[in-house]
């Protein structure tokens, strides 16, 4: 079986599969190492998730997203424990994702690591008393319907009330610790 290349430079690690074996469990002293250029490996959409409680919008950027099922319509997100948009989702039990462009690395960077008010300077509306990306590629606002802690995050399970597409553009994408549109990567 065939491998994909990863991205091709001069300081790339080497595949996870070409190691020697060693033991891999839980006193492996490289696993976190291992587990990373694993995930490196998978493709995933950029999101960022938005919930608003008094008055106050927050919101984060997310890779952590799939769909669960159709019937009933439900999401799942995952967010770190110590996030303000867990906190503010918790209690307001409703939050929104919002699909990223693949021309907007830089709104997913600003929302990865702007302190503050992440909101002042990006346009965006309410839709049921949350914030929603005016330039997202899509968009959905949903009720809590359970959440479980795991590890050092918290797995959300979402009911979507409301869904919509406003742009017709590919989508921003995260592979090989790079994020960019389809195109970047062919």
């Amino acid at each position: 079986m065939s491998r994909l290349p990863l991205r091709q430079d001069a300081t790339a690690a080497p595949s996870v599969l070409d190691e020697p074996d060693t033991p891999q469990g839980p006193d492996d002293p490289h696993a976190s190492d291992r587990f990373h250029r694993f995930m490196r490996t998978w493709a995933t959409g950029i999101t960022v998730v938005t919930s608003r409680r008094q008055g106050r919008s927050v919101g984060c950027t997310v890779t952590a997203f799939t769909s669960v099922s159709l019937q009933p319509a439900l999401l799942l997100v995952c967010l770190a424990d110590g996030s303000r948009t867990l906190a503010t989702l918790r209690a307001r039990g409703v939050f929104a994702v919002n699909v990223l462009g693949g021309d907007q690395t830089a709104l997913a960077g600003h929302f990865a690591t702007a302190p503050g008010d992440r909101f002042a300077t990006v346009p965006h509306h309410l839709v049921d008393g949350v914030p929603l990306l005016d330039a997202a590629l899509a968009t959905a606002v949903c009720r809590v319907e359970h959440a479980w802690p795991v590890a050092d995050h918290t797995l959300v399970l979402g009911r979507p009330s409301h869904y919509g597409a406003l742009r017709e553009v590919p989508p921003l994408i995260r592979f090989d610790g790079i994020s960019g549109g389809l195109g970047t990567f062919t």
